[in-house]
């Protein structure tokens, strides 16, 4: 099979940028969790010394008016630290996208050899 340099280098270029891209994003999203972790546990020590409901499983079910702004964002960071797995899953799906784009050049020139030979055998 012959694959043209130029579809390899652009399978190069598409792994390499989505590789630093992954990365970026998964650097980005740990320490982001990380602080929304911090920051869940000074508002759930306020929300503790105000005797205030802050347990997040009733929360949830609480009418979003009736919460205070401490509440609120228990409820918020909560959501956004039970999702780092989802997050972490869609940025493995980027960068598989990406070298997927990468290979589409490949693949059409598998396709066109595949195609010749098949004409030349008729």
């Amino acid at each position: 099979m012959v694959i043209r340099s130029s579809s390899k280098q652009f399978l190069w270029l598409f792994i390499i940028i989505g590789f630093f891209l992954a990365i970026f994003l998964w650097v980005n999203d740990y320490f982001s969790h990380q602080i929304f972790v911090e920051e869940l546990g000074r508002q759930v020590s306020l929300c503790l010394e105000s005797m205030k409901q802050c347990e997040y499983q009733q929360l949830i079910n609480y009418p979003s008016e009736s919460l205070n702004a401490n509440q609120a964002k228990i409820v918020e960071l909560s959501f956004l630290i039970a999702g780092y797995f989802e997050y972490m899953v869609k940025t493995l799906k980027i960068f598989i996208i990406f070298i997927l784009i990468g290979c589409l050049p490949a693949i059409k020139d598998v396709y066109n050899e595949i195609r010749s030979r098949i004409n030349l055998n008729r």
